[in-house]
């Protein structure tokens, strides 16, 4: 309940104007201090200081300069209000952003479409934010004291700051600029709902960070030797005796994620969603080849992009044998995936004796950190090897077979451009590029060994350029 506009809370009460009624200056009963009274159309009331001195004898001292202090604070009311902006900022910067996130928390959908977003970016909204009140260090300033200068050199902070302690969570640079700038377009979001709020009448600005081009932020691959070596030693991992059968399923499984990954071209995401009914034959090939390749039919609800898509996959044996492994008969006479209709709705990649359920992330995770160990330091040295790294690997092995570009960005539902400038790799470490650039070379070297001769045999280098 605020205080009453008079009586023993109010002393020396003066209006600014016989006409203005809706503010006035005035002093409490203990204070020297003269403080004013304003009423804000459609905002309620704002009772502030003006730090000018008074008497609790003599009203008159300071009265005219606490009356002119407080008439500039109307006019820049009623000029917000005439903008179409808050006039009272009695809130700091922090304590907008959970209003902010709980609008964001509206657009989150279970799969991406236009205007939406996912619960993981949401998470990382809500990690940015944090990572804004760490540059602030937890000061929730008022939005009326915002520093455009210092919000400017966030970037410059961010690139250069190391803190471990959880004020709210510790901050190390980035790998990669492009972090900052995903962080930016968070913060900058922040900014623009404050905006359309009226809360702040312009946008901050920040320091330019320069993205790392694709070529430069391509994801690690195995190569052919590294995948042999990998499979065959997380082959020898899921045969282990003495497993449970939980264990034993889940070990299986994962090993056929990897073979799947790797030729389909799937995303993680993508796999961890399929069920079988996006499973069908591919009719368009030979009964022979239908043995080995088929189609998978990947909704837009488990795609990153929100878009349907049909992938062409050499998985049958694959998907066969997780069917086994789920101790789901095949159905004879019927159409790949062999499944009864009770179990089309079931999840490949389900857990043990669940298989209407996902396998968990927490397997996931588990059995992968064990993949590492095991693999790690003994065939991958210092590559950042995760799942996603089995997708790149399957689309570095296509380009480096020379596969057409255009139908292999369709097939993986990823843009043509990304593909040449991320995955295209191979072909500056291919033989066929070092034979490209060993061109001729005997002839350079023949030249080099007779370049202190004034004259060379002619018959002689033209000998070796014919052969």
């Amino acid at each position: 309940m605020g205080r009453k506009p008079a009586g023993k809370w109010v002393l020396h009460q003066t209006f600014l104007d016989d006409y203005i009624k809706d503010c006035y200056v005035y002093k409490r009963p203990r204070s020297n201090t003269w403080q004013y009274f304003l009423s804000v159309p459609g905002e309620g009331e704002e009772r502030k200081t003006t730090k000018v001195r008074g008497s609790l004898e003599d009203a008159s001292i300071g009265v005219e300069e606490a009356k002119r202090f407080a008439y500039e604070r109307r006019m820049e009311v009623q000029i917000r209000q005439k903008q179409g902006l808050k006039a009272r900022r009695v809130k700091g910067m922090f304590d907008f952003m959970e209003e902010f996130l709980d609008s964001e928390s509206e657009r989150i959908a279970p799969h991406n479409h236009q205007g939406s977003i996912t619960a993981e970016t949401f998470r990382l909204k809500r990690h940015h934010l944090n990572l804004l009140r760490k540059f602030y260090r937890g000061k929730s300033i008022r939005l009326e004291d915002l520093n455009y200068p210092k919000l400017h050199s966030y970037p410059i902070w961010r690139m250069n700051t190391t803190c471990d302690k959880l004020n709210p969570i510790a901050v190390k640079p980035p790998k990669r600029t492009h972090t900052i700038n995903t962080e930016l377009s968070t913060i900058k979001a922040y900014f623009q709902y404050l905006e359309l709020k009226g809360y702040i009448d312009r946008l901050p600005t920040f320091a330019k960070v320069k993205r790392e081009s694709l070529r430069v932020m391509r994801r690690d691959y195995l190569n052919p030797r590294q995948y042999m070596q990998t499979l065959n030693t997380v082959r020898k991992w899921k045969n282990a005796f003495n497993l449970t059968p939980t264990q034993s399923y889940n070990k299986k499984i994962l090993y056929q994620a990897i073979i799947l990954m790797s030729n389909s071209c799937i995303r993680k995401g993508e796999l961890k969603g399929l069920k079988w009914y996006m499973l069908d034959e591919n009719y368009n090939l030979p009964r022979e080849e239908r043995k080995t390749h088929h189609l998978i039919n990947i909704p837009l609800e488990i795609t990153k992009v929100g878009e349907p898509r049909t992938v062409q996959s050499p998985t049958t044996k694959c998907f066969n044998e997780i069917r086994e492994l789920a101790n789901i008969k095949k159905v004879k006479g019927s159409k790949f995936p062999h499944v009864p209709d009770e179990c089309r709705n079931n999840y490949v990649f389900g857990k043990y004796n669940h298989p209407d359920k996902p396998l968990g992330v927490g397997t996931w995770n588990r059995l992968w950190m064990e993949i590492k160990e095991l693999c790690g330091d003994r065939y991958w040295n210092n590559k950042n090897i995760t799942w996603y790294s089995f997708r790149h690997t399957g689309i570095s092995f296509a380009v480096s077979r020379s596969v057409d570009l255009l139908r292999l960005s369709r097939n993986c539902g990823t843009g043509l451009r990304y593909i040449q400038d991320v995955y295209y790799h191979h072909e500056s470490e291919s033989k066929a590029t070092w034979e490209n650039l060993n061109k001729n070379r005997v002839f350079h070297d023949k030249v080099e060994k007779q370049k202190d001769k004034e004259l060379i045999d002619m018959e002689d280098v033209l000998e070796v350029v014919e052969n």
